[in-house]
């Protein structure tokens, strides 16, 4: 028998309000390493009082979406209508160019939630114009190279920063 369960009901993407955020908090401080989902902001790997102001306050400044200052959108992954993680979409320096990110509860991980999430993050990324998408991770991180090349990423050799770079081009 396999140590994780199937997808259990749809994934799907929604936008982060407070209620949905005050429950992401709740998978994010329960079920993933801080290291996976804040910056260093503090020393450790333990959620403290910057690190989830800095959490709240990163998915609030992005409601904006792609057109604010900010220049990017944030979404919480769904299963079956409960927050298992977060996807985003961000402006990048390069025109048509979108850069991605995701983070997925541990309960979540090895079930095809990160590969559906990833393909309705090509259709906003699609919906929103652009070309191509771009994502990167560090060259230890092998679950997260395997989603990318899954989800039709070509991947770089390991940069002299140890990060993997990867750019999905969308066909014109």
């Amino acid at each position: 028998m396999s140590e994780y369960a199937p997808v259990r009901g749809e994934v799907t993407l929604a936008p982060v309000d407070e209620q949905l955020l005050a429950r992401l908090v709740v998978v994010a401080t329960s079920d993933a390493d801080v290291s996976e989902v804040t910056p260093p902001l503090t020393p450790g790997d333990a959620w403290t009082p910057e690190r989830l102001a800095w959490f709240e306050d990163y998915h609030r400044s992005r409601r904006g979406g792609l057109t604010s200052a900010e220049g990017e959108v944030t979404w919480a992954v769904l299963e079956a209508g409960a927050p298992v993680g977060s996807v985003r979409l961000k402006r990048t320096e390069t025109d048509g160019m979108l850069e991605t990110g995701i983070w997925l509860a541990r309960s979540a991980r090895g079930r095809g939630i990160g590969g559906q999430a990833m393909r309705l993050v090509r259709e906003q990324a699609r919906a929103a114009g652009a070309r191509g998408i771009r994502a990167d991770t560090t060259v230890t991180n092998s679950a997260a190279q395997a989603l990318m090349r899954a989800s039709g990423f070509r991947l770089s050799p390991e940069a002299p920063d140890g990060r993997v770079h990867g750019i999905l081009a969308e066909r014109s």
